[in-house]
């Protein structure tokens, strides 16, 4: 995966938000933006949260449905934002955009040929500067401070990015030998592999995942599948399984579950371990990395998503959850 720890080299390239200039993103092209940034447009929902956090006011919208639930958790300006279109690159974007007239698109994920074609098509097709960084959680912090830059917003991208870095050290890697299974899905029978980018928060955090052979990322299994695997941990990633596992013989018999140690990762306002895959996933690092849940989804929310749960607000929200480590 390409890297972009030279994005604040950008930072030289221009004189911020109001007067435009040029910035190099994750694929390496120099985009030419425009005077004044004031419409942002994210091509999918990890690039929408990351706009949530730091620049809600610039943001059109949400690109898939955000629940009353999860809204209730949001700031003030993210709470009222509508769904905008998001762009697939199944077809041409164009039509999608007349509406909403963004300056900017930013799109936030892996860099893989796919989407860097995505990119460079979105662009060439609209005639809007399209922007895709990096989103693996080192580069979470340099991400701020160049949309800080961007956005104008160098005050609140220095806050977001210094709060990132403490996410990114305070992990304590696990002092013993455990197997783990990251379990994705309604029915919690998606088993994220090994050394994939939906496994990079477990990779950080030091623990052994393991899931079936196969080519996929995330690969369908049987509880057969999960018995022979014999996890000592088990993290849920839907909140459905809370009832399943209360509820299911065959589940209780996978040793992990009887032993108590099935856990439900938080999902709200965004899913802790991913889905969608963005700076959210800094709570499951951290949460991996032995950290208390309700310190971090506390200080997390108020300073990222800024909004202060409540007590009722932070126990419905950490059900299931735990601490991972002992």
């Amino acid at each position: 995966m390409l890297r972009c720890t030279f994005l604040a080299v950008s930072l030289l390239c221009w004189a911020g938000a109001a007067l435009g200039g040029t910035v190099v993103d994750a694929t390496g092209r120099s985009i030419e933006l425009p005077d004044h940034v004031a419409r942002v447009l994210p091509a999918g929902p990890p690039a929408a949260i990351l706009l949530a956090a730091i620049a809600p006011d610039l943001m059109l919208g949400w690109t898939s449905p955000v629940s009353d639930n999860a809204r209730a958790l949001l700031s003030p300006e993210a709470v009222k934002l509508p769904q905008v279109p998001r762009l697939t690159g199944r077809d041409d974007v164009s039509d999608k955009i007349a509406a909403p007239k963004p300056d900017l698109i930013l799109d936030y994920g892996t860099i893989a040929p796919r989407y860097i074609d995505l990119a460079k098509a979105t662009q060439q097709r609209t005639g809007v500067p399209t922007v895709l960084l990096d989103d693996s959680l080192a580069e979470v912090p340099h991400v701020f401070w160049l949309l800080g830059g961007i956005f104008h917003r160098e005050e609140r991208a220095e806050t977001l990015a210094r709060f990132a870095e403490a996410f990114l050290i305070m992990v304590r890697k696990p002092d013993f030998d455990a197997r783990i299974v990251c379990a994705r899905g309604p029915d919690g029978l998606n088993l994220v592999a090994p050394g994939t980018d939906l496994a990079e928060s477990f990779t950080r955090a030091g623990w052994k995942l393991v899931a079936p052979p196969g080519q996929e990322p995330s690969r369908q299994a049987s509880l057969d599948d999960v018995r022979l695997l014999d996890p000592d941990v088990i993290v849920f990633t839907d909140p459905a399984m809370r009832a399943t596992l209360a509820q299911s013989e065959a589940w209780q018999s996978v040793r992990a579950v009887r032993d108590g140690h099935a856990l439900i990762a938080p999902n709200m306002p965004f899913g802790w371990l991913d889905e969608p895959p963005s700076i959210n996933r800094l709570l499951g690092l951290a949460w991996l990395g032995g950290g208390d849940p309700h310190t971090l989804a506390a200080t997390f929310n108020a300073v990222v998503y800024g909004r202060s749960l409540t007590a009722p607000q932070l126990d419905a929200l950490l059900s299931g959850a735990g601490s991972i480590q002992p």
